[in-house]
């Protein structure tokens, strides 16, 4: 019976203190002794069903694992929850508690204010574990976010998606694939996916916003600034430049992201830009909404970069 009890608790604490009863019968740990251990206040009992160590707080990880105990056998935590959970921009502090259900599974109430929903289309192979509690893989939780919170919250999750190192091929695939069963969402993230992988902020309108900036700053800058290398070779052309300074302005995409071999291009590049003395400031689609501490960078490149043109005299 100890033996039972240890292993009882063991899973209790796998599954942030909590425990459904038929999981612990399922251990040898009988119903007498999980009533007893209710009694005596050794266990408590925060939905039908379920029973948890006492004195923990319902944080919003322990109710996501309670949510996940009470609904269908096979639901995933989704939506804005799997969003928080993938570390999505945005969603760092969202308390909201959202279950997928398969469309075999019976949707059941939840508790403290847990959503359960049905997801004709999720599959196996859209699920894994993460932190220990399963969850909709990445691109789904996107497609799901584009869903039920719109396109300014999927372009900032899918930024954050793609910096994590997720394959765009792999983002597309999923939502195409999740397209044809005809659901909200995909389309979304196909459009957002096409203008950060394949396509850049446009030159001319990214260059009037972030010069009048510096303009404002009084920085002027130079546009479209060609730079070679010593033997005359085209190593970047900058949106915009202070060529005094060698420090260059330039508007993103998740093209040179989008593969290892673009992203070690990318690096080369780079590399070829500093040996040449230069500083390069990246403008991000995520960073449109946050244009003056694109501009603060700037002027920090600037002040750092005086010093040592004082020394070079």
């Amino acid at each position: 019976m100890a033996g039972n009890i240890e292993a009882g608790m063991r899973l209790m604490t796998a599954q942030d203190g909590l425990a459904l009863v038929r999981q612990l019968v399922e251990l040898g740990v009988g119903p007498g002794v999980v009533r007893r251990r209710l009694a005596s206040g050794e266990w408590e009992r925060p939905w039908r069903g379920v029973v948890s160590l006492p004195g923990l707080p319902f944080d919003w990880r322990r109710r996501c694992r309670l949510a996940l105990l009470c609904a269908s056998d096979g639901a995933v935590l989704s939506h804005a929850a799997a969003a928080r959970l993938h570390g999505f921009d945005g969603y760092e502090r969202d308390e909201r508690v959202v279950v997928s259900v398969p469309s075999t599974g019976r949707i059941r109430p939840l508790p403290l204010g847990a959503l359960g929903v049905r997801a004709e289309s999720l599959r196996a192979s859209d699920c894994y574990t993460v932190a220990g509690m399963r969850c909709v893989i990445r691109p789904v939780a996107l497609i799901q976010v584009a869903a039920a919170d719109g396109a300014i919250a999927a372009g900032r999750a899918l930024d954050s998606s793609l910096r994590h190192g997720d394959s765009p091929v792999w983002i597309r695939r999923t939502a195409s694939a999740w397209r044809r069963q005809g659901v909200a969402g995909p389309a979304t993230v196909l459009r957002l996916l096409d203008e950060r992988v394949d396509g850049r902020i446009p030159r001319s309108w990214f260059q009037r916003l972030v010069s009048s900036l510096l303009l404002a700053r009084g920085v002027a800058t130079v546009d479209e600034l060609p730079v070679r290398d010593r033997d005359g070779r085209l190593l970047a052309e900058l949106d915009l430049a202070l060529p005094g300074l060698k420090i260059g302005v330039e508007c993103q995409s998740w093209r040179w992201h989008a593969t290892p071999s673009a992203r070690a291009a990318d690096v080369r590049r780079k590399r070829r830009l500093r040996a040449q003395g230069w500083d390069i400031v990246e403008v991000w689609w995520s960073d449109l909404d946050r244009m003056d501490e694109v501009a603060d960078e700037v002027q920090s490149v600037i002040d750092s970069r005086h010093p040592r043109l004082i020394d070079a005299r």
